[in-house]
């Protein structure tokens, strides 16, 4: 694991989210869960020889933030925004959540697959708190402030913890590598940017990629925007959503985050559709249909 802080380690080398931990004088508080056996129970020995894990944030529902979250059942309580079940327990593609899973450690953490439970025993693990806009958690020493910020997904949260000077961010940010906008709403997604602006922060952990500065906030702005651009080019000129999916590409941009080489036709494809439907819509509400 990385450390970024006398306290804070996070995980952004392995497939799936960027896991973290933060270390107070109570215990430690986890940020995500990893997305393969191997790495979520390192990281749990790991925060336990330290003290016990006191509380389990997630950013949102998608399947690679919250697959370890049945590992902490029993022991921890869950944290995460009200709407989160909206989205909780999901994947992109035509395999449901267990399957999904399943694939993912056979593929590429097989050592381990004996230890995934069966679709029965398989605990989901949802929220136990859950808050609307903004929650403040003390824990110890160190003070969390969570705070909703929808965009990439509607029960997105953000995770600042002023003492660290550091900023959890979720799938707000993908830092070097391809940014979905599946399930995205690219109006509340900017202005979410905009508020993580504010924060005083030294650090940021986004949900893929590596840790970055406060600075990369309008790198990921322009990304978005620069898809928009591109859709609206290709609708100038008449172009249907198929021939915008056949005529604009980002894939030699950035790579795929770890482990998911093959999902970037589908991200190309998505993105194209998200921001065409985007477009038709603000030009439907601009012109008054």
């Amino acid at each position: 694991m990385q450390q970024i802080t006398p306290n804070v380690y996070v995980e952004t080398k392995k497939r799936g989210c960027n896991p973290g931990i933060v270390f107070t004088s109570e215990g430690s508080v986890f940020i995500d869960t990893a997305q393969l056996i191997t790495d979520l129970l390192e990281m749990r020995k790991f925060a336990k020889e330290k003290g016990p894990i006191r509380y389990l944030i997630t950013t949102e529902g998608h399947i690679d933030h919250i697959f370890g979250h049945h590992w902490f059942a029993g022991e921890t309580t869950v944290i995460g925004h009200e709407q989160l079940n909206d989205l909780f327990w999901t994947v992109a593609g035509d395999l449901d959540c267990y399957d999904y899973s399943v694939d993912v450690i056979e593929r590429q953490d097989p050592d381990m697959l004996h230890l995934m439970p069966t679709r029965e025993d398989y605990i989901v693990n949802r929220p136990q708190i859950t808050f609307s806009e903004r929650m403040e958690l003390t824990v110890g020493d160190t003070q969390f402030n969570l705070y909703h910020t929808p965009g990439h997904s509607s029960s997105q949260i953000a995770v600042h913890v002023p003492k660290e000077r550091v900023l959890f961010v979720g799938d707000t940010i993908f830092s070097g590598c391809q940014t979905w906008l599946h399930s995205a709403e690219i109006d509340l997604l900017l202005e979410t940017l905009d508020f993580l602006e504010t924060l005083d922060v030294d650090w940021i952990v986004p949900g893929h990629g590596p840790v970055v500065k406060k600075e990369y906030i309008a790198t990921q702005r322009q990304v978005i925007l620069d898809w928009i651009a591109a859709v609206d080019e290709g609708m100038k000129k008449g172009w249907s959503v198929d021939e915008c999916i056949a005529n604009i590409s980002f894939a030699d941009r950035w790579p795929v985050d770890i482990g998911q080489g093959e999902m970037m036709e589908y991200i190309q494809r998505t993105n194209n559709v998200k921001c065409y439907n985007y477009l038709l819509e603000k030009a439907k509400t601009e012109g008054g249909v």
